[in-house]
């Protein structure tokens, strides 16, 4: 196969994985930003503890699962689910 060949291949492969690959609980690096590292319908935000993860974005609490509360994420006028305290 060519470099060429390769080089498109490649770059559909780590698109995807980059693109397709996060969820929610997976970790991120920047509260309030709800593009790039999380899936859609997800705010980066602090989980459990200070520990930046993926949040299912809500605006009440029936919005989230058994043991989780809809709560405000700094930065931010949206809110999102995380363990109850």
């Amino acid at each position: 196969m060519s470099f060429a060949r390769w080089f498109v291949v490649g770059s559909l492969v780590l698109g995807c994985v980059v693109a397709c690959g996060s969820t929610v609980g997976d970790a991120c690096n920047e509260e309030g930003k709800i593009e790039g590292q999380c899936p859609n319908d997800a705010i980066c935000g602090k989980g459990a503890g200070d520990a930046l993860v993926c949040l299912k974005q809500c605006s009440d609490g029936a919005q989230c699962p058994s043991g989780e509360e809809c709560g405000g994420v700094s930065k931010t006028s949206l809110k999102g689910c995380r363990p109850k305290r």
